[in-house]
């Protein structure tokens, strides 16, 4: 009577074993022949380079992440404004020059005159000072503060 036990729990192992094997076989598991053209086929191409494609897109998004990181602008610190430096707009054109320095403001020498901006004003990004107005808003502000009173 135990033979029969053991017998009956070896054949269903074999039974659930073998369901399993046509599974896999189905799927195209490890170790699993799979005939070109089939369905199951995966792509054929040279050697394995994922590894190679996974380092090189890593590499492109740090070099896009420091070119952002650079661009951006952040706060300019009453020590980065110094007089004889050039002050951008925001889209990197020159404003004019820095012409002196005080504990609250700079003085701005522009074609159109000059104007004192506080320095809580001024931003900075690697291509140094700028005001986050365009040339053309820039232009009529100094002209405007260096208008004649009446």
């Amino acid at each position: 009577m135990m033979k029969a036990v053991k017998l009956a729990a070896l054949a269903a192992g074999l039974t659930l074993g073998a369901g399993a094997a046509q599974a896999q076989q189905a799927s195209g598991g490890p170790g699993m022949p799979v005939l070109v053209g089939s369905v199951d086929a995966p792509e054929l191409r040279g050697p394995d380079d994922s590894a190679a494609n996974l380092e090189k897109a890593v590499r492109e998004e740090r070099l896009a992440a420091e070119k952002a990181k650079a661009t951006r602008a952040v706060p300019a610190k009453p020590a980065d404004i110094l007089a004889g430096g050039e002050v951008h707009d925001s889209k990197g054109v020159v404003l004019g020059k820095i012409e002196s320095v005080s504990m609250s403001a700079a003085v701005v020498v522009a074609d159109a005159g000059k104007v004192e901006v506080p320095l809580e004003a001024f931003g900075k990004n690697n291509k140094g000072l700028l005001l986050a107005l365009t040339k053309k808003d820039f232009d009529a502000m100094v002209a405007g503060a260096n208008k004649p009173a009446n």
